[in-house]
C-alpha cells in the first residue's frame, strides 16, 4: 500500500492510461461525447490526484466544458499554468472561445490568449 500522496499519483497514472485507450476507441467509433466524458475526468484526476492543475486552469476547464458545442475540455501540458484543451464542434468553436474568455476575465480581471485550431489528418508516411 502506497502513502499519500503517491497512492493518488498512481492512481492517476493507471486510470488515465486506461482513459487514453478508451478516448483512442471513442475515436475510432466516432464518439466525441464519450470523448469529451474521458476529458472531464482526466481534468478532475489531474487537478484532485496529481495535482497539478491551478485556479486558472479549472475556470478555464469548467467555462469550456459547460459551453454548449463543447464536447470536452481538460489541462494539457504539464500543468501548473499551462493551457486547457477543448474539443468543439467547428461551428461552436468561436461561442465557446468567448464564453471561455469571458469567464476567465470576470474571475481574474484579464483575458487569457486562446488559440483555435483544426484536427490534422495526423502522422503519416511521406514517399517520394
Amino acid at each position: 500500500m502506497l502513502e499519500s500522496p503517491l497512492d493518488r499519483r498512481a492512481r492517476h497514472v493507471v486510470t488515465e492510461c486506461r482513459r487514453v485507450l478508451d478516448g483512442a476507441e471513442a475515436l475510432r467509433q466516432g464518439d466525441l461525447h464519450a470523448l469529451g466524458d474521458l476529458m472531464a475526468q482526466s481534468h478532475r484526476s489531474s487537478r484532485n490526484d496529481y495535482d497539478v492543475s491551478i485556479e486558472e486552469l479549472d475556470v478555464l476547464q469548467e467555462a469550456a466544458a459547460g459551453a454548449e458545442g463543447c464536447y470536452g475540455a481538460r489541462l494539457t501540458g504539464a500543468g501548473f499554468g499551462g493551457c486547457v484543451t477543448a474539443i468543439t464542434s467547428e461551428a461552436a468553436a468561436g461561442h465557446v472561445r468567448e464564453r471561455t474568455a469571458a469567464a476567465f476575465e470576470r474571475r481574474f480581471g484579464r483575458r487569457p490568449e486562446i488559440h483555435t485550431c483544426r484536427v490534422g489528418a495526423g502522422a503519416g508516411i511521406v514517399t517520394r
